[in-house]
């Protein structure tokens, strides 16, 4: 049975329904924080949605929507039954995981950025595929299956939509940026190792750089 199948007959008890069951590995990140809020926000019709995380964080009750759930642990058995798998977790985490959702038929949404080379993967970013030279066209839907989607870079997004404006004026031949990344793109483990860096500045004492392997803290 392939993946897709195997998607259509897990989700076969809620055909006709519109309503879909949803993983989120990296629940605890900032990034996975914020998914369960733009689910909430926009009404996103999920029947069942599982928080998954390390082990460190198992147990820990997180909010969504009205409801609390517990964080569980990221167990391939956490993807059956399972409709969309959102990985908001470290790069390493959706590499050693992303595989056990794709095979039993769960769409991946990689926004870890980890899955870029994978066979079959596409970088989807609506904003661009919606411009171009700045005007509006017409894009057709995502394919969702059998490959992983990757959520473009924020900051490659950006570039990109510079670049479209730019053209009006001028060919572009080459560009050039610096991209300084914050530390909440590493999750609650950077936030934490920032917050350590820096109160160990403040004491003069050496500084965690497990994380990161230089000093990102100033005062």
């Amino acid at each position: 049975m392939t993946p897709l199948s195997k998607s259509a007959s897990a989700a076969s008890d809620l055909r006709g329904v519109n309503v879909y069951r949803v993983a989120i590995v990296g629940a605890l990140s900032l990034k996975g924080k914020e998914i369960a809020e733009v689910l909430r926000d926009r009404n996103f019709p999920a029947v069942d949605i599982r928080l998954l995380d390390d082990d460190e964080s198992l147990g820990q009750l997180e909010a969504v929507g009205d409801e609390m759930n517990f964080i569980q642990s990221i167990r391939s058995e956490q993807f059956e039954r399972v409709d969309f798998a959102f990985f908001a977790s470290d790069a390493r985490s959706t590499r050693s995981n992303w595989k056990a959702a794709r095979d039993l038929g769960d769409t991946i949404v990689d926004l870890s950025y980890a899955l870029e080379e994978e066979a079959g993967a596409s970088i989807r970013s609506p904003w661009i595929e919606r411009a171009d030279a700045g005007k509006i066209v017409q894009t057709a839907a995502p394919v969702l299956q059998p490959g992983p989607v990757v959520a473009a870079h924020p900051a490659a997004t950006v570039l990109a939509m510079l670049a479209l404006r730019c053209e009006k004026a001028a060919k572009i031949q080459r560009m050039v940026a610096t991209v300084f990344e914050p530390a909440s793109e590493n999750g609650q483990k950077g936030m934490d190792e920032l917050h350590e860096q820096t109160v160990n500045l403040l004491a003069f004492q050496e500084l965690p750089k497990t994380v990161f392997d230089i000093q990102v803290a100033s005062t």
